[in-house]
């Protein structure tokens, strides 16, 4: 836990964290799309496993906490990872407090025409 708060101010004495990678070495590219040259897949499926992780935490009664607040290499350096291998995000997770309440943005909403554009 010691790494943890050593990488990151975000941390809230869960007894256990993941730290979410991919590995540029195993990403999907996709070189045909003239606009975004450079694309790789690593981060999407990262972060479609780690929402996975979280929802089957959830089935188990343990909450979990996304956390990006984070400079990558200098994660990369305290766990020692491998240059091909790139932090997405941390995933903590535990049991709440008795005392834990949800922060009120949780609970705050934009409506939908704020967000979403319907093409013709």
């Amino acid at each position: 836990m010691n790494k943890l708060k050593s990488v990151t101010p975000f941390h809230y004495n869960a007894p256990l964290f993941i730290l979410v990678c991919y590995d540029l070495r195993e990403v999907w590219t996709n070189p045909s799309d003239s606009l975004y040259r450079n694309y790789n897949s690593g981060e999407q499926d990262a972060s479609i496993a780690a929402t996975t992780m979280m929802y089957e935490a959830e089935e188990l009664g343990v909450h979990t906490i996304w956390i990006r607040g984070f400079d990558s290499v200098n994660v990369m350096k305290t766990f020692g990872l491998e240059e091909y291998m790139i932090p997405v995000m941390l995933l903590e997770l535990g049991y709440p407090s008795e005392k834990a309440k949800a922060n009120p943005w949780h609970y705050k909403r934009k409506p939908i025409e704020e967000f979403v554009t319907e093409l013709q």
